[in-house]
């Protein structure tokens, strides 16, 4: 959690700048025991969710916007589509609930209907009998609109789940943004780590793109990152993640993987890039030819978190590009 001093004020921040750090630690503390009972591990992805969202329904929506003013705008629409998004289950799960009651109320009114009809006079038994078959309308009233209400909220809950899906995608390519790559390489390097199995990243990179862009124009170099991204896609298992690490450079998340098969799908995928010539989209005439360098690494017992795998690639990545380019490099 970042300290007050950390914080930015700005003018919708300035009438409360300070942050109540009591509140704060019983924020945190409920957002820890909302993630252990849903067996979640305490992971910064996981935990910062876990955070705001308790926060949201402790009814603490100004410290929310005060925490998240600091956060980078992609992170912040990630955070509040998880928020309504948890919302809408919470309203669901609370609504199956009084439709439950109401189905209980409904059936013990039927079962007592005859019992009380044979304990009290017939005058009084008119009477009573209004009154539980008002009763009974009303139950039924209440029934539907909670069903009405609940199919409401289901196709909300789809509409939320595409948000989700955006906020995560990066829309050029399709393949998943860096946001994404962000929440998940955590939790990958943590389940592989507790677990002690293997798993490998594959940092991607495309040959002279800036040659691209400058020769055939920036519309012909998005179109060559499309074409990358799906050719990667194409390539590797369906088990297998892409990233937009940025610009024309891409992550590989390879789960269950180790350092031969990463290199052997890394190669895979230089040899389909390199077989392709691919047609301007405005001039077929004009024929474009890219490669592509990767650089491999794997997690490893002494890593202390998936940044270390990404320093590795990284390098390993630059040792391809300064080889030659076209080629699979490793650092393990």
């Amino acid at each position: 959690m970042r300290k007050d001093t950390d914080l930015p004020v700005n003018d919708n921040t300035k009438k409360k700048s300070t942050i109540d750090l009591v509140k704060v630690s019983e924020i945190a503390r409920h957002a820890l025991k909302e993630l252990i009972s849903s067996n979640k591990p305490a992971v910064p992805s996981f935990y910062e969710k876990s955070f705001y969202n308790t926060a949201e329904k402790m009814g603490e929506s100004e410290l929310v916007c005060l925490l998240s003013s600091s956060l980078p705008s992609p992170k912040k629409a990630a955070l509040m589509v998880d928020g309504v998004s948890s919302i809408i289950s919470d309203l669901n799960s609370e609504i199956r609930q009084c439709r439950s009651g109401i189905d209980t109320h409904s059936g013990q009114l039927e079962n007592k209907h005859d019992v009380i009809k044979q304990l009290v006079s017939s005058e009084v038994w008119q009477v009573l009998e209004k009154n539980l078959l008002g009763l009974q309308k009303t139950n039924e009233q209440m029934r539907t609109q909670l069903v009405a209400t609940e199919t409401r909220l289901e196709t909300q809950e789809k509409e939320v789940e595409k948000l989700q899906r955006k906020t995560r995608r990066d829309p050029l390519t399709g393949v998943m943004n860096r946001l994404a790559m962000e929440e998940d390489l955590p939790n990958e390097f943590a389940r592989n780590k507790r677990y002690k199995r293997t798993f490998s990243i594959v940092m991607a990179d495309i040959d002279h793109f800036k040659n691209v862009n400058d020769t055939y124009g920036h519309s012909a170099g998005d179109e060559i990152l499309k074409a990358f991204a799906g050719i990667m896609d194409n390539t590797l298992r369906e088990v297998d993640v892409i990233y937009r690490y940025g610009g024309e450079e891409f992550l590989v998340l390879l789960p269950e993987t180790d350092a031969k098969g990463a290199l052997l799908a890394a190669e895979r995928i230089r040899q389909a890039v390199d077989s392709k010539v691919l047609k301007h989209r405005d001039d077929h005439n004009i024929k474009i030819h890219v490669t592509s360098s990767f650089g491999v690494s794997i997690n490893k017992e002494e890593d202390s978190s998936h940044l270390d795998m990404i320093k590795r690639a990284d390098k390993a990545l630059y040792a391809a590009k300064n080889s030659g380019r076209n080629r699979v490099e490793s650092i393990f």
